[in-house]
């Protein structure tokens, strides 16, 4: 069962180009670029059932441009076209199923993302169930709670407290110091 749950609506754009590791990602509505910053999260559709490619975003870019028409009218001459396109550096992939584990995040690439892809911004819970993941939180019996992510003030930050432990544990009480 897959971590993430987006709606198509959801989406914040679709895959515009693809290079080795890095996606550019058209965006059509403006209200949705302006939520996006560099460094944030993203995941794309892939063509695989069952994955998601994950992306940091490393460009935002609004380009605007004059264009005339092949004929000339009487109506306007010109008109402007906007672009809004995000650039991604690709990171890894999530599986839903891999073998018998569940959820698994590999920091390799099974495939690239078709023209068209959707793409969601990792935002609420989907990053908080993402983080989870790639620190294996479901794990422990008694995660720790030490925040919330600055990428996003809704998602909540885990730690193993288990591995605090041992550097609690390195002195004992009667001889702080450790001298023995």
């Amino acid at each position: 069962m897959s971590i993430f749950k987006f709606e198509d609506n959801q989406s914040i754009g679709t895959v515009y180009s693809v290079d080795t590791s890095t996606v550019v990602i058209k965006i059509e509505d403006l209200d949705k670029l302006r939520r996006l910053q560099v460094n944030h999260l993203v995941a794309i559709k892939s063509s695989k059932s069952g994955q998601f490619l994950i992306g940091i975003i490393n460009r935002i870019t609004r380009k605007q441009f004059e264009e005339q028409p092949e004929e000339e009218s009487n109506e306007l001459s010109n008109f402007i076209l906007t672009e809004n396109i995000i650039k991604v550096n690709l990171i890894g992939t999530i599986l839903d199923k891999f073998g018998s584990k569940e959820n698994v995040f590999k920091r390799t690439l099974d495939t690239v993302p078709e023209i068209d892809a959707m793409c969601f911004s990792l935002e609420g819970e989907n990053i908080t169930n993402f983080m989870r993941t790639i620190s294996s939180q479901e794990e422990y019996d008694t995660p720790l709670s030490i925040g919330n992510y600055s990428i996003d003030e809704q998602a909540k930050a885990f730690l193993d407290g288990d591995k605090l432990v041992p550097i609690f544990n390195i002195y004992s009480i009667e001889d702080p110091l450790g001298a023995g």
